[in-house]
């Protein structure tokens, strides 16, 4: 198991990202640590951003860090907390949260970091820099519902609603809602490939 230190410090970055009000992702690629790969985004959050919905991720484990600010609030599970920095957040894989927000008065910086890292979650991380830098995001700084629901149904996608199952997610509603957000002109960054890398 990495040391929580060893997640938190200077990562590569495959790409930077900036938008409205200090708004900024950095991509960083595949990288090893301890034996294990990850994969990951670090965002500046600027104040009373990055509430998400609740959603799970398959397959995959979340770690969540507050490199710079007051707080960050979440939920994990039926809990919710407040992310300081020096404290990790590990969520596992199936598990329903709420990714780490900004509800202070100050911008925030956050590092999330999935192991292992399938190519969908990098995919989403350049679509979510795109649409921050082009201004077409939510008042969270997020993807508009439609371009989430679009996304969580590509190829390859270890993301879902929290409170729907999967199934019905995957046959009926996300392939439904790729097709009225594709005639809306949304769409998935260009470039990467759609399956988990493995």
């Amino acid at each position: 198991m990495p040391s929580h230190s060893e997640l938190r410090r200077d990562l590569p970055m495959f790409e930077i990202y900036s938008g409205a009000n200090g708004a900024r992702v950095e991509l960083h690629p595949w990288f090893f640590v301890a034996g294990k790969q990850y994969l990951g985004l670090t965002r500046v959050l600027p104040p009373g951003t990055g509430r998400g919905p609740a959603h799970v991720h398959t397959g995959t484990v979340q770690h969540s860090f507050l490199l710079a600010g007051e707080s960050a609030r979440y939920r994990c599970g039926r809990r919710t907390g407040r992310l300081k920095v020096g404290e990790p957040l590990i969520i596992p894989s199936g598990t329903p949260h709420v990714d780490p927000y900004n509800d202070t008065g100050q911008p925030i910086v956050v590092r999330t970091l999935y192991s292992p890292g399938p190519v969908w979650l990098l995919s989403f991380g350049k679509t979510l820099g795109q649409s921050i830098r082009d201004g077409k995001v939510n008042s969270q700084q997020e993807l508009h519902f439609l371009h989430l629901l679009m996304m969580l149904g590509t190829p390859g996608s270890v993301t879902f609603a929290a409170t729907i199952p999967v199934a019905f997610q995957q046959r009926v509603l996300l392939p439904l809602a790729g097709r009225i957000a594709r005639r809306r002109g949304y769409g998935q960054a260009a470039g990467l490939r759609a399956h988990i890398f493995r």
